[in-house]
């Protein structure tokens, strides 16, 4: 009977340190797993100004354990999107907000006996890049680091202070460096401009240019591929190119105004609301089309397609038409000069003028040689 339990005792102590064992390698394979997500996340930018994914589980071939991550964060400003398969997450940050946010993301791993392993990282959601003034413009730029771009396009007006490389009839460009409002401490090259009118620009003109801002071995620059716009259109188009980059139901953080062309009546004006909503083009961009939704404000009654007119509002991203919310307001109103009919001048025709008569002599009075003589 001894022998029996003591038999059954040693096996016992055997299974546990077995599965005492197996554990230990569980657990060990686990801490390997967060080492893993560790060695990928730490030591990365803490900025994360736009959305990201970070992996969702781990697996270790050799083994055949998959660790899966659950993922958490400690800010409502960012939300976490786990993705169907679950293999990877999305950090969704709030770049539309006006001040900096800071995080922290937690990764918890979870083994098949309930033992947990977690890892942290702290990171930043930068300011929202705000692009209203051309100063705001002027110091973005001029904080950038070399290489690096800004990530929307944007515009500027400026006076020409150098042509930097003279225009080539080949390539239909122009690279020159511009002043904008005086600042003699923050020129602006335009690199390869090009536009209508490219080829007569000099020194002294005034120039609106439209394109991406970059550092380049510390010239502060338009990137090649910058176009030349109507003069001071700048600030229509910087509120027009930040509005496009808002997402689907997102709002700006502020108001802007925009100047456009009437395209369309999109609502005719209601005499019982005191709206219309028309949708304007700014500047020529054909491809930014933007809608002033239930605009109000005098002269909104008579507005028609062709018309031009400055409107205030909040920038939004309606199911994917980028508009002024309702509320938005009519500023201005230019109407288009009606071309006057030509006038034709009346025909007037010269008197004619006759050739005095001449008559011939008779023929008896005309002198022979035998009458001479």
């Amino acid at each position: 009977m001894k022998k029996i339990v003591a038999l059954v005792l040693a096996l016992t102590l055997c299974a546990t340190l077995l599965a005492g064992f197996a554990m230990a390698e569980t657990n060990a394979d686990l801490a390997d797993a967060r080492d893993y997500v560790v060695g990928i996340y730490e030591g990365k930018p803490t900025a994360t100004p736009v959305d990201y994914t970070v992996i969702g589980r781990v697996y270790f071939p050799a083994t055949g354990l998959t660790f899966n991550i659950d993922w958490t964060v400690d800010n409502e400003a960012v939300k976490l999107v786990k993705a169907e398969d679950g293999k990877t997450w999305t950090v969704d940050v709030d770049d539309r907000n006006p001040k900096e946010v800071t995080y922290t993301l937690t990764a918890t791993l979870k083994d098949e006996n309930g033992n947990t392993e977690s890892a942290s990282f702290t990171h930043t959601v930068p300011a929202a890049l705000i692009l209203t003034t051309r100063q705001d413009v002027l110091n973005a730029g001029y904080a950038l680091e070399s290489g690096a771009s800004l990530p929307i396009q944007t515009a500027l007006t400026g006076v020409i202070t150098k042509i930097d490389t003279p225009y080539s009839e080949q390539y239909g460009n122009i690279s020159i460096i511009m002043e904008v409002d005086g600042n003699t401490e923050q020129p602006i090259m335009a690199y390869r401009l090009k536009g209508e009118g490219a080829d007569k620009l000099a020194v002294g003109d005034t120039i609106c240019v439209m394109g991406t801002l970059k550092n380049y071995k510390g010239t502060i620059e338009f990137d090649a591929g910058c176009v030349l716009m109507p003069v001071d259109t700048d600030s229509s188009i910087r509120a027009l190119l930040d509005a496009y980059t808002l997402e689907e139901g997102a709002a700006a953080v502020a108001a802007s105004t925009i100047t456009g062309v009437i395209t369309k009546i999109d609502s005719a004006y209601s005499e019982k609301y005191g709206n219309i909503s028309v949708i304007i083009e700014v500047a020529g961009l054909t491809d930014y089309p933007f809608m002033c939704y239930r605009l109000a404000g005098e002269g909104a009654e008579t507005l028609a397609v062709g018309d031009t007119i400055t409107a205030t509002g909040t920038a939004k991203n309606y199911k994917g038409t980028i508009e002024f919310d309702a509320g938005c307001t009519l500023d201005a109103v230019v109407k288009p000069v009606a071309e006057e009919p030509a006038t034709e001048e009346p025909a007037t025709e010269e008197p004619a003028t006759e050739e005095p008569a001449t008559e011939e002599p008779a023929a008896d009075e005309v002198a022979t040689p035998a009458d001479a003589e």
